[in-house]
């Protein structure tokens, strides 16, 4: 699936039949930040969940809106970042073994993930489904027993469509058949191919999805569900500076920057109202 920079694409989430709305958060950091100024932090990253963050066509420089929010916060406190590609289900773990500073991915906030690091809120989506235009096997979200359905391995959607699969067989039905890839891009090139019948992802990646191959290949089923925030990951002993982090989005937020971004890239439907530090969430 060919990839097109920001200059040169703009994709209005807005305008694309969801029921469901996102939500964000950002203030500054003073004070401390003189310490650290023009420090460079190390950001792991899967640069391959577009429209979140992806190689530019010069395969070394890693766009994206998650990207440029992170960056817009890190200005707040004089840094910058050096953004390093990697696995993603690897990313928390070097986060915690000290080879990044921080992880930033698109990763859903989860429980499971707060008990292995400290993460900072910024962004709000949820899952949703395509399949081929047409929805050529009668894909239902909601009762996909017997499907062959794509995903990208190690993310909440994978842990989604397993729970859906036992519950198949629970019901006695035929299992999900569950094709899992590295990234999403190539979980998306086996639905355009009709390999597999239909695959999920966050929303925003979902739109990119369809947006990227063009009118009439690809198409929603049902809505978006349950919509979370993404976190920026940081090591649990990192706590000030993750506080610092949040305070540093919660301060683009107030001076306009962080709206700007969003709408520029036409997912400001996924802005949330204030950053904040390890967030209650469910699950």
């Amino acid at each position: 699936m060919a990839l097109r920079t920001r200059s040169s694409h703009r994709y209005v989430l807005g305008a694309l039949p969801l029921t469901a709305a996102l939500v964000l958060v950002g203030c500054g950091s003073e004070g401390e930040a003189d310490e650290t100024a023009g420090e460079t932090v190390t950001i792991g990253v899967e640069a391959e969940y577009p429209p979140g963050e992806y190689l530019d066509t010069d395969g070394e420089t890693v766009l994206g809106f998650n990207v440029e929010l992170v960056e817009a916060a890190l200005a707040e406190m004089d840094m910058q970042a050096d953004w390093e590609p990697a696995n993603f289900d690897r990313i928390i773990l070097g986060v915690d073994s000290g080879n990044y500073d921080m992880g930033s991915s698109s990763f859903t906030i989860t429980e499971e993930r707060m008990e292995q690091a400290n993460m900072v809120s910024y962004f709000s989506s949820g899952t949703q489904w395509f399949a081929q235009e047409g929805n050529p096997s009668d894909v239902d979200p909601d009762d996909a027993c017997g499907m062959r359905i794509a995903v990208q391995s190690n993310t909440t959607h994978d842990d989604d469509i397993e729970a859906r699969s036992e519950a198949c067989v629970e019901d006695g039905d035929d299992p999900i058949t569950i094709e899992k890839f590295p990234n999403q891009p190539q979980a998306t090139e086996t639905v355009v191919s009709g390999v597999n019948d239909a695959s999920l992802a966050d929303m925003p990646t979902s739109a990119y999805a369809l947006e990227q191959t063009g009118e009439g290949v690809l198409e929603f089923i049902g809505d978006q569900y349950d919509a979370a925030p993404y976190g920026i990951v940081m090591h649990q002993d990192d706590t000030e500076m993750a506080e610092e982090l949040a305070e540093a989005f919660n301060t683009i937020m107030e001076n306009g920057t962080y709206d700007e971004i969003l709408e520029e890239w036409g997912i400001d439907v996924g802005s949330i109202d204030a950053a904040e530090l390890n967030p209650d969430v469910e699950g």
